[in-house]
């Protein structure tokens, strides 16, 4: 039976806190009221989640005039609309393709049925990201593995704070006015004088007079250099010890990263188990008793060497194949914030789902902000490999050719013209060899890209967090693709996206973030999503708490953008900003292309949603049937107007029916029993054997669907304690790729 069409988004049933700044979690079940009847609805149970197409069942009775509930399941098909800072869907386009009530008359079946089609608002439904994560089958969905590349950088260890300053390979200088800027650093560097200047931030310098050092504190640049800093930010925003002595500085122009402790290194035992942890370091570094070799977690991936120090090799073990131990850390530790990066770990399932789930937008079809692109020069392209397509090399943005039309991909949209230069309009679809871009080229982040649906007026696109460089490998997430992307400069220098040199690491709440290990002091650099240069890109973690020392791990959080000349320098301050910053067609001139066609007021004759009082411990089958969790453990079922002890589900096979007995029965005895008798005893029950695997697959349902609730509610209050600053994971903040920059 077919319940006709809703435009409805799952937003009245999720009651945000006024003054909250963010959407909490919705309350299950809930109730809606009408003169002579309650409809409750309890947790949507996710069957599916494709693209932004979401089909899920959900338990719901209803009372009419007081009278006993009758109980039912329906099933809902909806596009999604998420939103990842707030880590809400709402739900659109829904449709009821399916109503069922086992005890009600044909009749009633089609009275019950319109009701509850009454009973969705008109404003909408909205379901907790974490819903989805922990509703959804791994295995199922057969997440693809994209080709990466693990290689480690080098690794450098000190004892005392150092800040790592990366170049993208030897200095590119330029000369402005007096100076000459270094182009290849996302850091604020010059060379003047025969001097080479290094900017920190609240009017602190470093000099050296080569570039891998060594650099000294204290400097007087030049007046020039000093002016570009005072234009560039201002010192009361950014935090400095000065009792105590600046980081030293670590310059180096090859891929990197630097694990600092504070002091010699200090170890302790994770909580009962035979490893230990670096516990004076903000990085990730463990040291395995049984066989004395350390392991560390870089952009998500982990090496395994026999030192820390400078001289050793270090080796790349597979997120899945570390010892066992490491899945044994417990969740609520201080090293808990790994599990996600240790394969076969609920936490790093959950992070894989997390990562299939899209941020979505409609994007306005005419009267938007144009995009614009501009090249360095005439517009340069190269073939991508392994695809009858090619890429333009001289520009910021991700311009591709495909036959004799042009395709841009643009702050997560995609765009298309009959020239280079446009003009472009959204598009409502793109060329299939686009998805085939290699890993190995710098624009492969744009297959995580995609148009969803498309009407007269507006387009719906979404992108996953492959947008942002965050990939699925050996079941778990890591950050960027390892490839070395060799970067343009002609006239002007423009970056690609690096994997190592920024002290990544991941936090299951906000995904990646990104700083410049240690310090106890300011130091800022130009991570803009609109120019300049770019570090990772995700959602900002929520900082670990201070480790040994005092010292701690920076934490950029893009706050602000600032042009100076024709660079754009987006200062870190160590803030907690609203979460919606990290969506980004909230930014820049998409606020202007999004089109706010899905807000649907509820017509004022509409009953609102309200938490109702009972448990959420009601749920369905794939079947319809009705089922209730017990104070006891156990499943009640819906039967004849009443619960009942669901029998069929506690038939378990008997604990020694495939352990052998004491005999040897596969030993002959006197009596030939291999001769079949009349009644062969050897021939299982074919019904009752059915009717027991029907039963253990329904149980299996059930508590499947039962530990995903409780892992979704859980999922939300860990959220939310972190929104409110009551839990920390270790990790820096994070800037958005965006479209990258250029520095000339």
């Amino acid at each position: 039976m077919r319940i006709g069409i809703l435009w409805v988004g799952l937003a009245s049933l999720c009651l945000p806190v006024a003054g909250a700044g963010f959407a909490q979690e919705a309350e299950w079940p809930k109730e809606i009221d009408y003169p002579k009847a309650k409809v409750t609805i309890y947790q949507p149970q996710v069957e599916s989640l494709e693209n932004n197409e979401l089909q899920a069942r959900a338990a719901v009775s209803v009372s009419r005039d007081g009278g006993t509930p009758e109980f039912g399941a329906i099933w809902i098909e909806a596009k999604v609309d998420s939103d990842r800072g707030e880590r809400m869907a709402t739900l659109r386009d829904v449709k009821i393709p399916r109503v069922r009530f086992a005890d009600a008359s044909e009749g009633d079946q089609e009275k019950l049925a319109k009701l509850i089609q009454e009973s969705v608002p008109d404003s909408g439904l909205s379901v907790s990201l974490d819903l989805l994560v922990a509703d959804m089958d791994a295995a199922a969905r057969g997440t693809d593995e994209p080709e990466l590349k693990h290689d480690p950088p080098r690794i450098v260890y000190r004892k005392q704070p150092t800040v790592l300053v990366s170049l993208d390979g030897d200095p590119i200088y330029q000369k402005a006015g007096g100076i000459e800027r270094v182009l290849n650093t996302p850091f604020t560097m010059a060379r003047a004088d025969g001097k080479l200047y290094l900017g920190a931030g609240g009017g602190l310098w470093y000099s050296a007079s080569k570039i891998e050092g060594p650099w000294t504190a204290g400097a007087k640049p030049p007046q020039e250099l000093r002016a570009l800093e005072k234009q560039s930010d201002s010192t009361q925003d950014i935090e400095h010890d000065a009792d105590k002595p600046p980081p030293a500085v670590l310059v180096v122009t090859e891929a990197t990263e630097l694990i600092v402790s504070d002091g010699d290194p200090s170890w302790t035992p994770v909580e009962g188990m035979d490893l230990l942890y670096l516990d004076n370091s903000d990085s990730d570094v463990f040291l395995e008793l049984a066989t004395q070799q350390y392991y560390v977690v870089l952009s998500g991936r982990w090496y395994r060497g026999h030192s820390i120090d400078d001289q050793w090799k270090w080796e790349h073990v597979p997120n899945d194949e570390l010892p066992a131990g490491f899945a044994k850390i417990p969740e609520d530790s201080t090293n808990g914030h790994v599990l996600p990066l240790v394969g076969g770990t609920t936490q790093a399932r959950d992070a894989v789902l997390d990562d299939t789930i899209p941020q979505t937008a409609a994007i306005k079809r005419s009267g938007g902000t144009p995009i614009t692109v501009t090249y360095d020069g005439k517009p340069k392209f190269e073939a991508i490999e392994g695809i009858p397509a090619r890429y333009a090399v001289n520009t910021a943005s991700a311009i591709f050719e495909v036959g004799k039309h042009y395709w841009a991909c643009e702050q997560g949209a995609w765009y298309d013209a009959d020239k280079p230069q446009g003009p472009w309009k959204v598009a409502t679809q793109v060329p299939e060899v686009l998805y085939r871009i290699p890993a190995s080229n710098p624009h492969y982040n744009v297959t995580y890209v995609k148009v969803y649906d498309v009407t007269p007026e507006v387009v719906y696109v979404g992108y996953t967090p492959g947008y942002y460089g965050s990939y699925v490998y050996s079941g778990c997430v890591v950050y960027g693709t390892g490839y070395y992307y060799r970067p343009w400069y002609g006239h002007y220098y423009y970056p690609r996206v690096p994997t190592w040199g920024f002290h990544v690491s991941y936090n299951p709440w906000r995904g990646w973030g990104f700083g410049v290990s240690w310090h106890n002091g300011p130091f800022a650099f130009s991570v803009g999503f609109g120019g300049g240069w770019f570090g990772p890109v995700g959602y900002r973690p929520w900082r670990r708490p201070y480790v040994g020392g005092g010292f701690r791990k920076t934490n950029i959080d893009i706050d602000r953008s600032i042009n100076v000349g024709d660079v754009n320098i987006d200062r870190g301050r160590r803030t907690n900003i609203q979460n919606s910053r990290n969506n980004v067609y909230n930014r820049g001139d998409n606020v202007n292309r999004v089109s706010k066609v899905g807000d649907r007021k509820r017509p004022a004759n509409r009953p609102t949603a309200r938490p109702a009082r009972g448990p959420n411990n009601v749920l369905t089958d794939k079947k319809g049937n009705v089922y209730r969790r017990n104070d006891k453990g156990g499943w009640d079922q819906r039967k004849n107007h009443d619960w009942s002890k669901a029998k069929d589900l506690d038939r378990t096979p008997s604990r020694n029916a495939s352990r052998p007995s004491n005999r040897d029965v596969s030993r002959p005895t006197s009596r030939d029993v291999s001769r079949p008798s009349n009644r062969d005893v050897s021939r299982p029950n074919r019904t009752s054997t059915t009717r027991q695997q029907r039963s253990s697959s329904t149980r299996s349902q059930l508590e499947r669907s039962h530990q995903s609730r409780t892992r979704s509610s859980q999922r939300s209050q860990q959220y939310n304690r972190s929104r409110s600053g009551g839990g920390g994971h270790r990790g820096g903040g994070g800037g958005h790729r965006g479209g990258g920059g250029r520095r000339r």
